[in-house]
C-alpha cells in the first residue's frame, strides 16, 4: 500500500516512453566534463539490459529537456536507444535546482570544481547569499561546503588542473596557499608532472612563500600572455648542475641530502654537464 507521500510525490510525475530524438541535453548542465570510459561503459549496460532509471525532463514546447539524468540521455545516444523512459514534469512551479540537489546528493565520486560551481549556484538563487541556508538545503555541513566554495577562489590554474582531475582536493588546496601567482605556476606544472603528494606540495609552497617574488619586466612578453613563470629568471631556483636560474618552468623540484648534493657538485662542477662536458 503506498503511503501518502510516496503518492502525493508520484502524481507530480507522468511517465513516458519519449523518442530519442526529441530528448534535448539541459541548457545549464551540472557536469561539466564526462569521463570517456564511464560513459561507454554506461552505454554498453544501457544497450545490454536497457535503461534502469528513467530521465527526468520537463516539456518545452513539443519538445523534451533533460532536469536529471545528463549523462544517462548521453549514453542512450551513444546505442541509439530509443525510445527513453522518461518521468515527465508538466507543471510550472517545477524546482529544478531541488530535484538536481537530490539527486546530486547521491552521487558517486563528484568532481569538486563540478560540485563547488553548483553549490554556487545553489547559493545565489535559492539562499541568498546565505552560506548556512546553503548547508541546509543541500544537507551538507558547513566545513565541507565552504571547502568547496573556496576552491573557486583559488588561482584560475589551479581550478582548470582540478576540474580536469590532473590533481587531487589536497594538493589543489596547498597550492591556492602559495603567495607568489609567477611561482605558483611553476608549483603546479611540477605538481602534475610528479604526481605530488599534499604533503609533498605543503613543502613546496612553505619554502617558496620564504623567496623574494617573482618580478618581470612589464614589456615582457609572459606578462602580458599571464604566463610570468615562463620567461622568469629571479624566482631563486637555481640549477644545481649548471647553476643557472633561467626557464624556471623546466626545473624539477627534487628532494637530496645536503651532504649528497655538495658531493654531486664537488663530482660535477657546474658547467660540465651544462656544456656536454
Amino acid at each position: 500500500m503506498a503511503t501518502t507521500e510516496a503518492a502525493v510525490h508520484n502524481a507530480q510525475y507522468k511517465h513516458a516512453d519519449i523518442p530519442l530524438d526529441l530528448i534535448d541535453e539541459p541548457e545549464h548542465p551540472e557536469r561539466e566534463t564526462m569521463d570517456e570510459q564511464e560513459l561507454a561503459e554506461l552505454a554498453l549496460s544501457i544497450r545490454e539490459v536497457g535503461l534502469v532509471e528513467p530521465l527526468v525532463v520537463k516539456r518545452v514546447g513539443d519538445r523534451f529537456e533533460v532536469i536529471a539524468g545528463h549523462r544517462r540521455l548521453l549514453g542512450c545516444r551513444m546505442v541509439a536507444y530509443t525510445p527513453v523512459p522518461c518521468r515527465v514534469r508538466d507543471d510550472g512551479n517545477i524546482d529544478h535546482l531541488a530535484i538536481l540537489i537530490a539527486e546530486n546528493a547521491h552521487r558517486e565520486d563528484p568532481n569538486p570544481i563540478e560540485e563547488a560551481r553548483f553549490y554556487q549556484r545553489i547559493l545565489d538563487a535559492k539562499a541568498g547569499g546565505d552560506v548556512d541556508k546553503l548547508c541546509e538545503i543541500v544537507r551538507r555541513n558547513r566545513d565541507f561546503v565552504e571547502g568547496r566554495l573556496l576552491l573557486l577562489m583559488g588561482y584560475p590554474q589551479v581550478t582548470e588542473a582540478l576540474a580536469q582531475r590532473r590533481i587531487t582536493i589536497a594538493v589543489a588546496r596547498g597550492l591556492n596557499k602559495c603567495a607568489d601567482a609567477n611561482r605558483l605556476l611553476i608549483l603546479l606544472d611540477t605538481a602534475i608532472n610528479s604526481g605530488a603528494t599534499a604533503r609533498q606540495v605543503a613543502e613546496w609552497v612553505r619554502d617558496a612563500n620564504g623567496l623574494p617574488p617573482i618580478e618581470l619586466p612589464a614589456d615582457d612578453a609572459n606578462t602580458a600572455a599571464g604566463n610570468g613563470a615562463a620567461g622568469a629568471t629571479n624566482c631563486g631556483m637555481v640549477c644545481c648542475f649548471c647553476g643557472g636560474a633561467k626557464h624556471p618552468h623546466v626545473m624539477r623540484i627534487i628532494w637530496v641530502h645536503e651532504t649528497c648534493l655538495d658531493q654531486l657538485t664537488q663530482l660535477t662542477p657546474a658547467g660540465d654537464i651544462y656544456s656536454g662536458a
